[in-house]
């Protein structure tokens, strides 16, 4: 029905310790920041719409390499699509590198969660440095549609209520040749959705290997979460969604370059 195309807009580094709860803050890694193309019925839709072009190489302190709104028209450009043949955008939260170009999608209806939205301008206090109030105010003046829950916004596309990671996160349910979860931040990588039973290497953007210990739970949290209960109850229901393997998490670097559908 649908095809779902990973578009790399742009690269962050960040410490081992924002992926992994408890991870070591000194190991540093790099991962893409995605834009998703999903198209399919005669609809363009695209989740999240990226980072900013960093200044002197930093975004919010964190290291960027490209972004901005040259990275936004290079990664759709690289699937054939321009900013305004978009109808809908899905914003699975307003973390500064998931809306920073909100303002080219200025034809297409924007589907943001009623509590993310409230949560973005009075946020939990290490949330603050994360969240970019005069982007969001931007996003105030568009097409915006605020929705309470899950929510269905056309033939085999719904929105998935999933908080823990902010408290109104939310994933987008695909029918692409089976059911897929975009799970955005809930689950920064694969890592965190598939914890290792044993010794492993996580692969980062740039192909450094970081030595990761076994981990017993069934989901691994990551660093940054406003409400660790409901980040696992949100795991669970995630599975409910759809099973493991199409599950998409937000920033794997296995995805670049990846079709589903």
């Amino acid at each position: 029905m649908y095809t779902i195309k990973p578009l790399k807009q742009a690269e962050i580094m960040a410490p081992l310790g924002v992926v992994q709860m408890l991870g070591d803050m000194s190991s540093l890694i790099v991962a893409p920041v995605f834009v998703w193309l999903i198209e399919g019925n005669d609809r363009k839709i695209l989740v999240d719409a990226g980072i900013q072009e960093p200044v002197n190489g930093f975004v919010h302190n964190f290291p960027v390499l490209g972004g901005g709104e040259k990275g936004i028209r290079e990664a759709l450009a690289s699937a054939g699509v321009k900013p305004e043949e978009i109808d809908a955008l899905i914003l699975t939260h307003l973390h500064f590198d998931h809306v920073a170009e909100t303002e080219l999608f200025d034809n297409a209806r924007i589907y943001i969660q009623k509590r993310e939205w409230k949560s973005a301008f009075n946020p939990p206090i290490h949330y603050r440095l994360v969240y970019d109030v005069e982007v969001i105010q931007k996003i105030e003046e568009m097409d915006v549609c605020l929705v309470n829950g899950d929510f269905k916004l056309d033939e085999g596309i719904e929105l998935v209520f999933l908080p823990g990671h902010t408290q109104g996160l939310q994933g987008v349910k695909v029918e692409a040749n089976g059911t897929y979860l975009l799970a955005g931040d809930h689950f920064y990588s694969f890592l965190n959705l598939n914890p290792p039973k044993e010794q492993f290497e996580l692969e980062d953007a740039r192909g450094n290997k970081i030595a990761i210990p076994p981990y017993p739970l069934p989901f691994m949290p990551p660093g940054l979460h406003v409400d660790l209960t409901e980040w696992f109850d949100s795991c669970f229901k995630a599975l409910s969604v759809a099973k493991r393997k199409r599950i998409l998490p937000g920033h794997d670097p296995s995805l670049i370059g990846k079709v589903f559908g």
